[in-house]
Parts: C-alpha cells; structure tokens; sequence
C-alpha cells in the first residue's frame, strides 16, 4: 500500500528505460497523485508503481 510522502519508481515496458521516480503526494480510491523529479504532476490509475528502493549512504 502506497502512503503519503513515499517515494516511488514508476516502472516501464521498455527494456533498458530508466523508470520515473517521483514522491506520493495523495493516495485516492484507486488513485495515487505524483510529483515526478521533473516537477510535473500526475493522478495515477493502475499504474506500475512500487516503493523506490533505499538509497545508502557510504561513510
């Protein structure tokens, strides 16, 4: 289940494209709203989203 603030990764159907990542910025019935790192919004309706994996940090 997608939340709030989640960041996510939008996946493709194309081999060897990148996937879109974005945050959760309202999750509705049956749909999930996204700032993509471009900026641009969407409102979502069975897309290919899953939680964007963890970043780690080196130190």
């Amino acid at each position: 289940m997608l939340k709030k603030g989640q960041h996510v990764e939008e996946l493709t159907r194309k081999v060897g494209r990148r996937p879109r990542a974005g945050v959760v910025l309202t999750v509705g019935d049956g749909t999930v709203e996204v700032r993509w790192e471009d900026g641009h919004t969407s409102i979502l309706s069975g897309a290919l989203l899953r939680p964007a994996p963890q970043e780690t940090g080196s130190g």
